[in-house]
């Protein structure tokens, strides 16, 4: 497994943007269909045949955000979520295992937590050679 360094981590946030950015448009197509098959079932409607359609749609959408997710995870790092869109990365801090904690619309990797915790107790990292 690799282990990422800070800077490893930031210098692979613009690539995440544009997965999660693609990951988004497919996810806001899969609440549609999603809202369509069940105003269907709401209305009684029994066209089986458009039903079989769109959950067919609605599973190559779902097919679509998994291929992109993926490609987070080829890149040697953990795709946590969608929404939000959060992303771990490997790490040591500290001398123990951890994972450098991302979050979409930040700028660089600020967070981590423990390997059997999460988001919700992520802690700052240790300032950065050179950061004021």
């Amino acid at each position: 497994m690799k282990y990422f360094t800070p800077e490893e981590a930031d210098a692979l946030i613009p690539e995440l943007e544009k997965i999660f950015a693609a990951v988004a448009g497919l996810a806001a197509q899969a609440e549609l269909k999603t809202a369509a098959l069940r105003q269907r079932r709401t209305a009684r409607d029994s066209d089986e045949a458009a039903e079989a359609i769109e959950r067919s749609q609605l599973q190559f959408l779902a097919s679509g955000i998994n291929d992109w997710l993926q490609k987070i995870v080829a890149l040697g790092a953990l795709p946590k979520g969608v929404a939000p869109a959060l992303v771990d990365f490997p790490s040591r801090v500290g001398g123990e295992e951890a994972y450098l904690c991302w979050k979409l619309g930040e700028k660089r990797v600020a967070h981590y937590h423990p390997v059997n915790e999460g988001f919700s107790t992520r802690k700052p990292l240790p300032k950065r050679r050179g950061q004021t």
